[in-house]
């Protein structure tokens, strides 16, 4: 959990650094068109995919506990309704998010947190994996937190733009501070969730992971916990889902040069995500994972790389590594899709973190620091003369 929120405060880190959203980076590294066709690919993720598995995980997890009655369709077209609401007017998105929604779910989740951590329902009984780590960040892929951090910090700029904070000097400390305190928030909230399922999870050994926190809740307040559970739940997913159309509306803009038009895409990404929504939440976990860790990879080396301050000096290396970084998370799609023994994971798993499912990391470093020994005296050569 630690690394993971380290990892949403290096992608905030890295656009600040660059003064560059996604789409600024991608085409620096991999030229306007393929630049582009990347950056559109994580998007159209949280749009075909996130966006229906947290509208369905409202109803699954939130609605149904209280009222099982209330079908699918209604739970989503109050939700997206909601999400379309606060997404529409790009002026003033944050504010509905800062001042209203996130205090409230902030609210609930430091009272449910609070009442397990002094009232446990039971002791943890697990050892715990003795993966941790490599289990930990595997996990993480799912959550999608550095690909979205990453995508957010662009939106993050255009707000500050939109606020008339418009110097880099300015909006580099703005991006700082907001990554920080992402970070330091998600980390604390995710560990303390934790704590609670490590100490409360086995008093409900058969209960699946999508009814435990519910049971958890309830536990820890009777029917009070399951209100606040449910409450807990629909916030964050609507957050969530009104960032993420609101987010897409920008980045498709700015992709576009301002012909696909802001309120456009938050429109038909409020139909799409109800419409796939539809589909339920289990079949849209299955689609999404072999995407996620399709990107993954070359996400984090986009990351790390954007760290660097001139980053134009890394820029062919960088290029080098993420098409690396691709093809090894070619391997583990394909591994999702029924093709465990294709010849890119047995390459893998032969190299050092292999057995973590990291094999692409080492080789990926290596072909860069090639990479920027061999372009390294053209760059120079191009300054001489």
């Amino acid at each position: 959990m630690i690394i993971n929120s380290i990892g949403v405060w290096l992608a905030y880190l890295a656009c600040a650094h660059q003064n560059l959203s996604l789409t600024g980076i991608a085409t620096k590294t991999l030229g306007e068109f393929f630049g582009k066709i990347y950056t559109a690919i994580p998007i159209l993720i949280t749009i075909f995919f996130i966006l229906p598995r947290v509208s369905s995980a409202t109803h699954e997890m939130a609605v149904l506990p209280l009222s099982p009655n209330i079908p699918l369709w209604i739970t989503l077209a109050i939700f997206f309704l909601l999400s379309f609401y606060v997404a529409y007017t790009r002026a003033t998105v944050i504010d509905k998010l800062g001042k209203i929604l996130a205090p409230v779910l902030m609210l609930f989740v430091v009272i449910l947190v609070i009442k397990g951590i002094a009232t446990p329902l039971s002791v943890p009984k697990s050892p715990g994996s003795l993966n941790a780590l490599s289990d930990g960040m595997l996990n993480a892929y799912n959550t999608m937190n550095a690909i979205a951090a990453l995508l957010f910090g662009g939106w993050v700029l255009h707000e500050l733009n939109i606020r008339n904070i418009k110097s880099k000097e300015d909006q580099n400390i703005n991006l700082n501070v907001i990554g920080f305190s992402t970070a330091v928030l998600l980390g604390i909230t995710s560990t303390a969730l934790v704590y609670l399922g490590a100490s409360s999870g086995s008093s409900f050994p058969d209960a699946p992971i999508g009814v435990l926190s519910t049971k958890i809740a309830q536990g820890l307040l009777g029917q009070i916990g399951l209100f606040s559970f449910a409450v807990i739940m629909a916030l964050s997913c609507l957050t969530t889902a009104a960032a993420i159309i609101s987010m897409a509306g920008d980045m498709f803009s700015e992709m576009t040069n301002g012909k696909l038009k802001y309120r456009v895409t938050v429109t038909l990404s409020t139909i799409i995500g109800f419409t796939l929504g539809l589909v339920g939440l289990s079949r849209i976990v299955k689609y999404t994972v072999p995407w996620l860790v399709l990107l993954y990879p070359s996400i984090i080396i986009i990351i790390l790389s954007a760290l660097y301050y001139e980053f134009d000096k890394i820029r062919k290396s960088v290029t080098v590594g993420v098409i690396v970084a691709l093809f090894f998370g070619l391997g583990d799609m394909l591994s999702f899709y029924g093709l465990t023994s294709n010849f890119i994971t047995k390459i893998a798993s032969q190299l050092p973190l292999g057995g973590q499912g990291l094999g692409w990391f080492l080789p990926t470093i290596i072909i860069m620091g090639i990479a920027q020994l061999i372009f390294k005296p053209k760059i120079e050569e191009g300054k001489s003369s």
